[in-house]
């Protein structure tokens, strides 16, 4: 297709003088008026991509990168200089002739101020509309500038087992991959015939670190998927606040509190989110690899190991000791976890509890949205106290405590009987005490050998509850 050709014979036969909203019932104007675009060079576009899926080759779809540039130049130039015309008044907007009636029910429809003549509505209303076009079409010609992949990607993997951004139009960009929703409440990975899998792999481990949540790429086995999807819709974070309380293992009570998938921050407002490259992605997959853990012990084994590659990348560089002790490490970390502003993971505390045994819920107080780590730290200065008044845990310090539990009970079943023990009731209490340590100096080193995340995700609740005002920028542009 020669696009220099059909982009010149749209040009030549565009009337910038005026819009017209054409449509065969005026019942249908509202709809036409919301919907309206140029459509000749969305139907170009379409038939470019027609072209583009024919093309075989990572190298022949990169052909066409710079058609799609050249129409989206041009889309913009058209409506820039339509926007222009109209805030002249050298544009007029041509409608169907309508009766009061059908005024009437547009204006319902489109939420007018009837305040003010229906023709200057249509008017503002095409205004907000050219502005949204244009944001719209500045978005792909800034993904054809830094993500060119997203043109040539094709769908792959379906990720479970939940949905893995809050907002359905939301894309996820890191290196040559993305990931964006599909079928229904399904979100998939789009990658190419030169990505690698370990780049498949990190993006999800960031994401899993965000969400505080595990997370699948679907295989091609229905059975095992459906196995993973029952498995991992079980587990909650959120275990760890629970099994703090004392009277956990015998209360008939469940509080149906749940984590919020977080609101990352878009670039330049558009509906994608942009991660930048990380050095360090093995401390991500680690780091989910104990999300997917859901008792105390197991937990221990990968969230130690998310340390040992901290220390070894951070706390050892930083120092360098002549004679490294992995305790030393570890209460210099215990030091610096209360002191961290961590990246934010809010939980929503419903306010009420469900009696199992009375099926009854017991309302306590308003719904609220709780920091993660905050909740934490809280427990941390509880823990010190508790162990400082034991009589066995207040002759070691907490770096002693964390690497005997981490390192020598859970990752190596240690010398004797006890440290391999499993009471619920007891030690496994304790070993979800040392795992709260381990989660916040986890995501501690995560953080700090990833500082470019650190502003990633939203920290005002507001964001959380209505998602109204981060799309108010596109109709403000």
């Amino acid at each position: 297709m020669d696009i220099n050709q059909e982009l010149k014979i749209i040009e030549s036969l565009f009337d910038f003088s005026s819009i017209k909203i054409k449509t065969e019932n005026v019942y249908f104007f509202p709809m036409e008026l919301t919907y309206f675009e140029l459509s000749q060079f969305s139907d170009l576009i379409i038939k470019l991509n027609k072209e583009r899926f024919e093309c075989q080759s990572f190298e022949d779809k990169s052909d066409c990168l710079e058609k799609y540039k050249k129409i989206y130049l041009s889309q913009r130039k058209t409506y820039n200089r339509l926007l222009k015309n109209l805030d002249n008044g050298a544009v007029s907007i041509i409608i169907p002739e309508i009766n009061k009636e059908q005024e009437r029910y547009a204006t319902e429809i489109l939420n007018f101020d009837i305040s003010i003549p229906f023709e200057v509505n249509v008017k503002d209303f095409m205004r907000k509309k050219l502005k949204q076009r244009l944001c719209e079409t500045n978005e792909e010609l800034y993904k054809l500038k830094h993500y060119p992949n997203s043109y040539i990607n094709a769908f792959s993997n379906f990720v479970g087992p939940n949905s893995i951004l809050k907002y359905k139009n939301d894309i996820v960009f890191y290196k040559d991959v993305y990931i964006a929703s599909t079928e229904s409440h399904s979100y998939s990975v789009f990658y190419n015939e030169k990505t690698e899998e370990k780049v498949k792999r990190a993006l999800l481990n960031i994401l899993a670190y965000f969400n505080g949540q595990p997370f699948f790429y679907f295989t091609e086995n229905y059975n095992f998927n459906r196995k993973l999807m029952e498995l991992y819709e079980q587990f909650d974070l959120l275990d760890m606040l629970r099994l703090r309380k004392k009277d956990f293992f015998v209360s008939k009570e469940d509080e149906p509190n749940y984590c919020e998938l977080p609101v990352l921050k878009r670039k330049k407002n558009y509906d994608f989110i942009c991660l930048e490259d990380s050095q360090h992605e093995m401390i991500f997959e680690l780091y989910h690899a104990s999300l997917k853990q859901f008792e105390s012990l197991p937990r221990c084994v990968f969230l130690y190991r998310v340390f040992e590659y901290g220390a070894k990348n951070h706390y050892q560089r930083i120092f360098n000791p002549p004679n490294y002790r992995p305790e030393d490490a570890l209460n210099y970390y215990v030091n610096e976890i209360m002191k961290h502003n961590f990246v934010p993971l809010y939980y929503v505390d419903s306010g009420f509890s469900y009696n199992i045994r009375e099926k009854t819920f017991i309302d306590k107080r308003k719904s609220k949205y709780v920091n993660f780590t905050s909740a934490l730290k809280k427990e941390v200065k509880k823990i010190k106290d508790e162990w400082s008044n034991h009589n066995y845990l207040k002759t070691k310090n907490a770096g002693e405590i964390i690497y005997v539990t981490g390192r020598n009970a859970a990752a190596h079943g240690g010398s004797g009987e006890n440290n391999a023990r499993y009471d619920y009731d007891s030690n496994y209490k304790h070993i979800n005490d040392v795992n709260i340590f381990l989660e916040l100096i986890a995501r501690y080193l995560i953080e700090v050998l990833n500082p470019q995340f650190s502003n990633i995700v939203e920290r005002r609740t507001k964001y959380y509850d209505d998602y109204k005002r981060l799309n108010e920028r596109k109709e403000s542009e």
